[in-house]
Order: structure tokens, then C-alpha cells, then sequence
């Protein structure tokens, strides 16, 4: 579980895969309702609890080519994920 264990980090880490997305294109899917819940209205905040993921070896973000910030999980981010859904 990541550090903070906190709502806004796992609920980003739900919506990860192996494939890099970017910041807002993770942030429709996590949807109105989680992000609410998780306190993430504010874009910032939801670009934090990435980072709190990238901190933790969780995630890791990239610059692709337009410039835009991209995600995916690490493999230990998948594990986390496994344990979460248990």
C-alpha cells in the first residue's frame, strides 16, 4: 500500500495500466464520483497523488512527445493493485 495510504493515491493507482496515459485522460476514467470522494476535484491534486505514485515506485511519468505528462504503472504498482482488488 502506498505510504500515505491515502484516498487520493490509491484511486490513481486504480486507473493505471501498462500502457502510458496521460494525466487528463486518467482523470476522466477515474470519473466525477471517485474523485470527489477521493478529494480530487482540483486537477492539482490529482496530479499529486501521481507524483505521490512516481515517489513511491509505484508509477513513472514521461513527457511524450506533444508534451503532455503520461503514466503507467511498475510492476510494482501492479502488485499493489492485485492486493488492493483482494
Amino acid at each position: 500500500m502506498p505510504r500515505t495510504s491515502a484516498a487520493g493515491p490509491l484511486t490513481a493507482l486504480t486507473v493505471l495500466t501498462d500502457e502510458p496515459q496521460s494525466t487528463s485522460d486518467l482523470y476522466d476514467k477515474v470519473g466525477y464520483t471517485a474523485l470527489m470522494r477521493a478529494g480530487m476535484i482540483p486537477y492539482r491534486r490529482f496530479r499529486t497523488a501521481l507524483a505521490e505514485l512516481e515517489a513511491e515506485g509505484l508509477a513513472e511519468g514521461s513527457t511524450g512527445e506533444d508534451g503532455d505528462t503520461l503514466w503507467r504503472r511498475t510492476p510494482s504498482g501492479q502488485e499493489q493493485q492485485l492486493r488492493l482488488q483482494r
